[in-house]
């Protein structure tokens, strides 16, 4: 007896589309860059003479690219727990009943609605040493772009104001999903807001708090935007990132062999990072 399957082309013919737009503009780049790393490339963009490691020996040998790599590393380091801690203040904040509630979530949310580059001109001009609100509401003369601390912590502030917005959204959704039953038991048995959030809420929204901290890692280790914008790499390459020495070796000077080198070890260390979280993820991390 013989068994006769039907091959149905319908889920096929609609991944189709997807699929082939993240082999256009996705993975047929991603080789790209990878073989242009081991080349010499002209400003054509044509692979001219397979160097091997010789684009990467040079790359770790410029006193550029370690100051780049010190530069994410730190920003990274400042970056993620600083919007991690105000994210999920602002989604406690918002998840508390009462008349201002709604206020509050509108308020986390706007960043959402303004444009990136907008939002930076505006944060620009308000950290501007001579004119800026900011100064002048501190009571202080910060060189905001010309003194390396505040320049990096200008470029964590920016970063915290473009991620608040989904990352509010995230957590504050997964803190709504925390069973109302659990919180009322615990407050039956004389649980302070502290030990509710530390014991129950906490190991419930584990799984969200990961997926955020992955993204903020990956954003961090990713940031151009507001270096192009804000300082420039500046001041003496205090805040110069990876992507951004690749979009000057790249883009700017026309070195594509060494701008992909850059982009290939960018890649490398994201990915390592967030593997070995998702590995940390799968022993501490349980799901419901």
């Amino acid at each position: 007896m013989k068994i006769y399957r039907t091959w149905n082309v319908k889920p096929y013919a609609l991944v189709l589309p997807a699929l082939l737009l993240a082999v256009v503009f996705a993975y047929r780049p991603f080789v790209i860059t990878i073989l242009n790393s081991f080349h010499t490339v002209n400003l054509g963009g044509v692979r001219m003479q397979f160097v091997g490691v010789e684009n990467y020996q040079r790359l770790f040998g410029s006193e550029s690219f370690q100051a780049s790599l010190s530069n994410t590393l730190r920003f990274t380091l400042f970056f993620v727990p600083t919007n991690i801690t105000i994210c999920l203040a602002a989604a406690l904040l918002s998840n508390r009943e009462g008349k201002l509630a709604t206020l509050n979530q509108i308020f986390f949310f706007l960043p959402m609605a303004v444009g990136l580059s907008s939002a930076m001109m505006i944060i620009k001009m308000m950290f501007n040493p001579s004119i800026g609100i900011i100064n002048h509401l501190i009571g202080s003369d910060i060189q905001w772009f010309n003194d390396p601390k505040a320049a990096m912590a200008l470029l964590v502030i920016a970063g915290v104001y473009l991620d608040i917005g989904f990352n509010f959204l995230l957590l504050s959704a997964a803190l709504r999903n925390v069973p109302k039953e659990l919180v009322e038991v615990a407050n039956l048995e004389g649980a302070g807001k502290m030990s509710i959030f530390r014991y129950l809420q906490l190991p419930l929204i584990a799984p969200s708090l990961v997926f955020v901290l992955m993204t903020n890692i990956k954003d961090a280790m990713l940031i151009s935007s507001p270096v192009l914008i804000l300082t420039e790499g500046g001041p003496f390459r205090s805040t110069q990132t990876l992507v951004y020495q690749m979009y000057l070796e790249g883009f700017k000077s026309g070195n594509y062999a060494m701008g992909s080198a850059i982009a290939t070890v960018v890649f490398l260390l994201t990915f390592t990072i967030l593997l070995s979280l998702l590995h940390l993820e799968r022993r501490r991390v349980y799901y419901q």
